[in-house]
């Protein structure tokens, strides 16, 4: 079984519970390029029955029933029954929810929440990190039930402590680097994408670090 998992970064915190303006023309440049990429790239129809997708999302009252960790699998379920090519998942933190906002309101999918997502080591209090969230979110993928693309909102500190489980220091280093100026110092989105496959338990990973070329 494998899929393709795009992680996506923070907009720039703004006004308490808001990002700023920066951080919100960076999600929208953001959210119009992945639309296009799942198009064009992947040749998902990701537009057609946008407006009756979007309808549903405002006013079926399932949508609003997941406000809480313990609703993550039911959440992704109910998710990959209304659009079963697509997933959006994200961490609760106000930044990377409000990126990932806009990006499910220009794709017309819901979000499912699961606070791990976007934290990390050193986050307080220790609630878990990405590895262990992607570990228990592909547990419940089955053959039949496996989006073509994952979109995960997380932090920057929380991708790179992942990629580092995987990749060479040196590599990490100059990942780092390159995620430090293509997300302007973390203040616009950036992406990093990764091919999963699963073999019966065992989860491997596909991912190809960008490099600088001096």
């Amino acid at each position: 079984m494998k899929a393709l998992f795009l992680f996506f970064t923070q907009g720039e915190a703004g006004a308490p519970e808001y990002l700023s303006r920066t951080g919100e023309q960076g999600a929208e440049a953001f959210a119009e390029t992945i639309s296009a990429f799942i198009s064009e790239s992947l040749k998902i129809p990701i537009t057609a029955n946008y407006s009756a997708r979007a309808k549903s999302l405002n006013e079926d009252a399932i949508w609003r029933s997941f406000k809480q960790q313990t609703d993550f699998s039911n959440a992704m379920r109910a998710s990959l029954q209304f659009y079963s090519e697509v997933l959006i998942v994200a961490g609760n933190d106000h930044r990377t929810l409000k990126t990932a906002e806009t990006l499910a309101k220009s794709l017309a999918l819901p979000i499912c929440v699961d606070n791990r997502l976007d934290k990390y080591k050193e986050s307080k209090p220790y609630i878990g990190n990405l590895t262990s969230s992607l570990i228990d979110l592909i547990e419940n993928f089955e053959e039949n039930f496996c989006p073509k693309i994952v979109l995960v909102g997380t932090a920057l500190k929380s991708l790179l402590e992942w990629v580092e489980a995987h990749k060479s220091l040196e590599e990490v280093q100059q990942f780092a680097e390159i995620l430090t100026i293509s997300s302007e110092n973390d203040c616009i989105p950036a992406v990093f994408i990764a091919g999963m496959n699963k073999d019966g338990g065992n989860i491997s990973w596909v991912m190809d670090l960008p490099k600088i070329i001096n």
